[in-house]
């Protein structure tokens, strides 16, 4: 059974490695992080099965964190309260979190709260594992792409794009999104680029793509095959 991948969000490190070494004796790949900027550069890079966030930290306010985690990736969120904050609890559950845990509390039940997360996602997750446009096949967690079962080699970058583009698969992609930034004109312009070079992997005329298609003003859209 593949361990699954949790990411810790918090700025206690005590609270942090003690719920490490709890998550990690029950089989579980923990990572930690102490500020929200430092889990998105994270999340760039490895999907996580979960993620444990603190309601309140110096860096920001984990809500606005929930909302960057749910457009990336379906993933189920755990908010970190402390007792009583009836109103940001609703606030969060709007937005997107998945269940909440007042401290203090036991590292079992916020384990058994994990467990009822990753059994409801279980099956959700598995739809999304891999997505297929035209003759490719695109792993979204090994990051592989086929064609016809040949592997087709891609660079760092233009996984990560791709992954983008299939986690949100017919669907508008901004810009700003794949480029994890707002308002950085120059490294937006990188994002084209880089669709472009991708685009030369897997259409057969990049300058009229089937696949990756370009939406003005806004961003691009992965047209993938209906299951």
């Amino acid at each position: 059974m593949t361990q699954k991948n949790i990411l810790i969000v918090d700025d206690d490190q005590r609270l942090r490695e003690l719920l490490k070494d709890y998550l990690t004796e029950k089989k579980l790949n923990v990572y930690i992080s102490d500020d929200f900027e430092n889990a998105r550069d994270i999340m760039q890079y490895f999907i996580f099965d979960l993620v444990i966030l603190d309601r309140m930290m110096p860096s920001g306010d984990g809500i606005k964190l929930v909302s960057i985690i749910k457009d990336i990736y379906p993933t189920p969120v755990i908010m970190l309260t402390a007792l009583g904050e009836n109103i940001n609890k609703i606030e969060g559950l709007k937005i997107g979190a998945d269940d909440y845990v007042s401290k203090p509390f036991e590292p079992e039940e916020l384990y058994l709260r994990i467990n009822n997360l990753l059994n409801l996602y279980k099956d959700s997750n598995k739809e999304l594992s891999n997505v297929t446009f035209g003759k490719y096949n695109f792993d979204i967690v090994k990051l592989e792409l086929k064609k016809n079962d040949k592997i087709i080699y891609l660079t760092e970058v233009e996984s990560n794009l791709l992954q983008k583009l299939s986690k949100k698969r017919n669907e508008i992609v901004l810009r700003d999104e794949l480029a994890n930034i707002k308002f950085d004109e120059t490294e937006l312009r990188k994002i084209d680029v880089q669709i472009t070079r991708l685009r030369q992997k897997i259409e057969v005329n990049p300058k009229e793509p089937e696949h990756i298609k370009t939406i003005r003003g806004k961003g691009y859209k992965l047209i993938c095959n209906e299951i």
